[in-house]
């Protein structure tokens, strides 16, 4: 079988399930039929949960039989958010539970429109971080301090670390107006995808758009997204992990089903 013909390993990330604590995430995303799953242990919205160092380290160790038991593996560590007064050693402990449960990837964002500073910092977080063998994922957002494919782009081209990837959000790689050329011609920056669907028409304002973001995806073929292209456009057999917020009402499992089952379509409607 070719690289380009095997299975895309399907992550589900946790805010699909937002309040679904981590243990029984992995239940959820076991079941559903996923081959790995994101955890968020750091807050990225002021709502999140707030662990401190030794309630992650106690969550990790409830964690690590679960996914014995499933046979899933950790892919993504949420979440570090960069701004200019950022310590990169204060990161350390999340960087320890990402390696205690055998993650690859660690997701961040960066808040800071000082883009040289960024970079700096960016460059010892992988520095720190490659001893646990993490790669860092910068995902950017129209309302963030790197706003684009191509601003994220030179960003980690401007850290030169080679643990360092662009993370593409279709939500977020459809509302900055990027294209599939772009995303080919930078294909060597790419890490994974995150997927979901929505409308073509973009929120007009900024608290729209952060709304949108954290509450109102379409599973992936229930929108207008051109999401085949996109796939076709990442790196071959990349990671997609599935982000679309739980809807009010909905059981977790049927959701979590529901996006698996919808990602599986979309791939191979793709090949």
């Amino acid at each position: 079988m070719s690289a380009s013909a095997q299975r895309r390993k399907l992550s589900l990330a946790h805010l699909s399930l937002i309040e679904t604590p981590p243990a029984a995430l992995i239940g959820i995303a076991g079941e559903a039929g996923f081959d790995l799953v994101d955890l968020r242990l750091s807050p990225a919205t002021p709502t999140d949960v707030r662990y401190s160092n030794q309630e992650r380290l106690a969550i990790c160790q409830q964690i690590l039989p679960v996914l014995r038991d499933t046979g899933l593996r950790v892919w993504d560590i949420e979440i570090i958010r960069l701004n200019d007064q950022t310590d990169p050693r204060d990161h350390l402990p999340l960087m320890e539970a990402a390696a205690l449960l055998g993650a690859s990837r660690m997701k961040l964002v960066c808040d800071s429109d000082v883009h040289a500073r960024a970079a700096d910092l960016l460059a010892q977080l992988c520095e720190i971080a490659a001893p646990f063998g993490l790669t860092l994922d910068l995902e950017y957002m129209v309302f963030s301090g790197v706003r684009s494919l191509a601003e994220a782009v030179r960003l980690v081209k401007m850290a030169d670390k080679r643990n360092l990837k662009v993370l593409v959000d279709a939500l977020h790689w459809m509302r900055a107006g990027d294209d599939i050329a772009a995303l080919r011609k930078s294909a060597a920056q790419l890490g994974y995808v995150q997927l979901c669907d929505g409308l073509l028409a973009a929120p007009a304002v900024r608290d729209a758009l952060i709304q949108e973001a954290r509450t109102n995806r379409q599973a992936p073929g229930e929108g207008e997204f051109p999401l085949r292209q996109l796939l076709q456009a990442m790196p071959d057999n990349c990671v997609a992990s599935i982000e679309v917020p739980l809807p009010p009402g909905r059981d977790p499992l049927a959701h979590a089903r529901r996006l698996y089952d919808a990602a599986r379509t979309l791939e191979q409607e793709t090949r």
